[in-house]
This record gives structure tokens, C-alpha cells and sequence, in this order.
């Protein structure tokens, strides 16, 4: 059996409504399905994360992120147009502000899938 010399795709979870082509993605449109699907066998490399959301906001999915062991650890970059007064500081590793530049997505994405 011949084996691949491509490394392994890094996944992105994606809690937000953005596409993404590089890497794989695991979309999900808010907290509540977010947990859901991560809670399983689809732990990612890195969470985009919008504070605004319907359901569950970006606030309510860093409490219950952060009292989760296995997703704890997993680096959560926020994707948001709130002011720094009005944005989680806890359990966030990095900031891209919207409107979105794909090019500050993807250096930030890379920083954590290398």
C-alpha cells in the first residue's frame, strides 16, 4: 500500500457563515451546534468564531468551550466587528476584524495548523 506524502489536512471549525477552500472545514451557523459537533469525534486544529449568533452567541459558547477539557485546549480565533469593550477576552487566542480580509483568516489560521 503506497502512503501519501501530503501531510494531514489541517480542520478548521468554522462557527460562523464563511467558506473556506485551504483546509478542511466543519461549518456550523452557531454555539449550540457547535458543541454538538465538536463534542464528538471532530475535534479541529483551530475555532473561527463570531460573537454574534443566533441560538447560542459567541459569549455562551466560550463558557461552555472553556469547561470542556477536550475543547479547551483548541485555539479559538474571533472573527468580529464588536468593539474590544464589547468582544470575550477569555479563551480567545486571536482577533480578525470583519469586514473580513482573507489573507488576515488565513495567517491567522495558519498559525495554529503548523
Amino acid at each position: 500500500m503506497k502512503r501519501s506524502t501530503r501531510p494531514k489536512r489541517c480542520l478548521v471549525a468554522i462557527i460562523e457563515d464563511l467558506e473556506e477552500e485551504q483546509y478542511r472545514v466543519v461549518a456550523v451557523a452557531n454555539g449550540a451546534e457547535a458543541l454538538e459537533t465538536l463534542r464528538g469525534d471532530t475535534v479541529p486544529n483551530v475555532i473561527l468564531l463570531d460573537v454574534s449568533m443566533p441560538v447560542m452567541d459567541g459569549f455562551d459558547f466560550l463558557r461552555f468551550r472553556n469547561d470542556d477539557p477536550q475543547l479547551a485546549a483548541v485555539p479559538v480565533v474571533l472573527v468580529t466587528n464588536a468593539k474590544p469593550h464589547e468582544r470575550p477576552t477569555i479563551g480567545v487566542n486571536d482577533v480578525v476584524r470583519k469586514p473580513i480580509d482573507i489573507d488576515e483568516i488565513l495567517f491567522a489560521i495558519k498559525r495554529y495548523c503548523e
